[in-house]
């Protein structure tokens, strides 16, 4: 029997006689021995806590089961695993999928049978009971730290760094990107144009690869940039160093609201500025609206062909639907994307994990001397910081990982049945088929022969 051996401890925990990493894996490896069972994998999750399953090894190990690497999954309590009956039904309905057996140290499970799943579930809705209670009581405490001025926990936003007690520090190179996003969308550019530029500038976002829509959207609408710390309903104005001055965010607040009421009020026809009579050696056609049947209609106004709007939808949906789950376009991309170069270094990352790791036992071992102990937040606010940057890598990490790529033709056979791009441009809205259409085509090019009901056919350039 190969057997992966799961150990956790969440930062609070680590002083705790019986749950340090070194009791669990101690009492693990004497049971694998009285089994007979070989340790195939040792995974250790240090200062992590069980509320996902976001955790580094735990995704590993996860990534590492569906490879068949071992047959059961052992841990000293269920509590290790998971404290969330979600993620335990999500768990197990895995380990059965691969075959894999799960076993508690100190518990007694056996989840080959319906009433050990029902033990191992009401055990871990306990769990989950219990966590929910402690989340009351933290959100008592994050209230209380924060009329006392202090940070709660979280992120810091791009752009700034700050610690437990709200001092802030500004990241003068990120800070400027910011004020350059704001004048940006100011001097009328929108989100994607902006996030074009900053790839194109080699302006590098904080976890991200590259920039995209929702990050610059996100920057835009953050009062944090003005000096507003806000948590749930509490809101703390002038809480730290602004980077973009208060009239600068309100004109772009401004900017924004009016281009969602532009984006309603989007005209009614879709196709106009796109769409070309091939007829007429690109004459452009205008859209028109038919009160007889309520219908919208485009026209060539030099040879006077015309179509129903839908005609042209329902060719070109169909046509991209067609485009993007056809096997030479996918392959083609995904071979471009898998081929791109990479400048992350990933040593140099996989060298930052081990000097957190390190940096981190340090930090225990001054925790437990009698002789030169440092204070429990101390510890608490160091181990978080360190946990913080240790999930950013391993996300990083996790993007890039070459072992657990898929082959295009899996990718292609995987991917291309979830795409239903025409189920989706259908039932969207017309600003948002307009801004797509618009995406994607550089022209599109209408043939039709003389008469009322002759065929339409339909050419197009990509950008």
């Amino acid at each position: 029997m190969r057997v992966a051996i799961y150990v956790r401890v969440s930062t609070n925990e680590q002083a705790k006689e019986g749950f340090s990493i070194p009791a669990q894996k101690e009492r693990l490896r004497a049971f694998c021995k009285s089994q007979g069972w070989e340790i195939a994998e040792e995974y250790v999750e240090d200062g992590w806590s069980a509320k996902d399953l976001k955790r580094p090894k735990m995704q590993q190990m996860l990534k590492h089961l569906r490879k068949g690497k071992f047959d059961l999954v052992l841990v000293y309590k269920l509590d290790r695993l998971t404290r969330s009956v979600t993620d335990l039904h999500e768990l197990l309905k895995i380990f059965d999928q691969h075959n894999v057996l799960f076993r508690s140290a100190t518990e007694v499970y056996d989840t080959t049978t319906a009433m050990g799943r029902l033990f191992i579930t009401i055990v871990a809705a306990l769990a989950q009971w219990e966590r929910e209670n402690l989340a009351e009581r933290v959100k008592f405490g994050i209230e209380q730290m924060i009329s006392d001025g202090k940070k709660p926990g979280g992120h810091s936003p791009y752009g700034y760094k700050f610690d437990r007690d709200f001092n802030c520090t500004i990241i003068e190179k990120e800070a400027k990107t910011v004020q350059m996003i704001y004048q940006l969308y100011s001097d009328g550019f929108g989100y994607r144009s902006i996030a074009e530029r900053l790839n194109d500038l080699g302006i590098k976002p904080r976890l991200a690869k590259v920039w995209n829509h929702n990050s610059i959207r996100d920057i835009l609408t953050n009062d944090m940039y003005i000096g507003t710390y806000r948590w749930g309903e509490s809101v703390i104005p002038n809480n730290h160093t602004p980077i973009i001055s208060e009239p600068l965010f309100r004109k772009v607040q401004k900017t924004k609201d009016v281009r969602a009421l532009d984006r309603k009020r989007v005209g009614k026809f879709i196709l106009t500025g796109i769409l070309y009579c091939g007829n007429c050696e690109g004459n452009k056609m205008q859209g028109f609206y038919d009160k007889r049947d309520e219908k919208i209609y485009y026209r060539c106004q030099k040879c006077n062909r015309l179509t129903h709007e839908k005609n042209i939808l329902e060719r070109i949906s169909s046509e991209i639907q067609h485009l993007i789950t056809s096997k030479e376009y996918f392959t083609s991309k995904l071979e471009k994307q898998m081929n791109e170069p990479d400048d992350i270094n990933v040593p140099e990352l996989n060298k930052e994990l081990e000097k957190i790791k390190k940096q981190k036992e340090k930090w225990y071992d001054l925790f437990v001397d009698e002789n030169n102990p440092i204070p429990k937040d101390d510890l608490f606010a160091r181990i978080n910081g360190l946990n913080e940057r240790e999930k950013e890598i391993h996300e990083i990490l996790y993007e890039i990982d070459g072992d657990d790529q898929e082959s295009i033709e899996e990718k292609y056979s995987r991917l291309s049945q979830l795409v239903d791009f025409k189920k989706h441009f259908d039932i969207a809205d017309d600003f948002t088929k307009k801004e797509l259409l618009f995406t994607i085509f550089e022209s599109i090019f209408m043939y039709r022969e003389k008469g009322k009901f002759k065929q339409i056919t339909l050419e197009y350039t990509l950008k």
